[in-house]
């Protein structure tokens, strides 16, 4: 299976961890993005625009990868270095052709990694939900074991209100019949 270069999986990397930053990179580039993009399409859209050697984009993205060491997040090694500039000519061809059949390898590796990353998220997404399932359980049993004890306490008070309404019934009774 052929690898996918190392600038594009440096690109491939910006894509998962900021998607809605390529998405606006490739709005103010002159590229149209739907209003609900995917992952697969904002992948399409950029491997076509440093297909297409869209030369503000390449730097647009470039300066936003390279200025996320300074944010704290670090993408790869010193590989930014050598950046997405050198993609248009280092990857693609010199035919429209050829460059058109790289850009779909590419596109196509790319959705690749993505899916595997996204494979990745959902499996622990699914440990996490089993998780939150056995936690919202325990908080259920914990809020009708309290209702248990709170309905046992009011029939607890109920019981000894009666006893000592009797028990007041009683003493005035009493008190009533000695009194004549």
């Amino acid at each position: 299976m052929e690898k996918l270069p190392i600038q594009l999986q440096i690109l491939n990397d910006f894509i998962w961890e900021k998607p809605q930053v390529v998405v606006k990179l490739l709005k103010e580039n002159g590229i149209k993005v739907s209003s609900k993009p995917t992952l697969p399409e904002i992948i399409r859209k950029s491997v076509q625009a440093v297909t297409d050697e869209n030369q503000g984009f390449i730097d647009d993205v470039d300066r936003e990868i390279r200025t996320e060491g300074e944010s704290g997040v670090i993408f790869t090694t010193a590989l930014v270095v050598s950046s997405l500039i050198s993609i248009g000519g280092a990857i693609f061809g010199a035919s429209q052709a050829k460059k058109q059949r790289k850009a779909m390898l590419n596109m196509k590796l790319m959705d690749l990694a993505s899916n595997e990353k996204l494979t990745y998220a959902n499996i622990q997404a699914m440990k996490e939900q089993g998780r939150i399932e056995i936690l919202t359980n325990t908080l259920l049993e914990y809020g009708k074991a309290l209702q248990s004890e709170s309905t046992q306490r009011q029939k607890d008070t109920g019981l000894f209100i009666g006893i000592m309404g009797v028990g007041l019934a009683v003493v005035y009774a009493t008190t009533q019949i000695f009194k004549e």
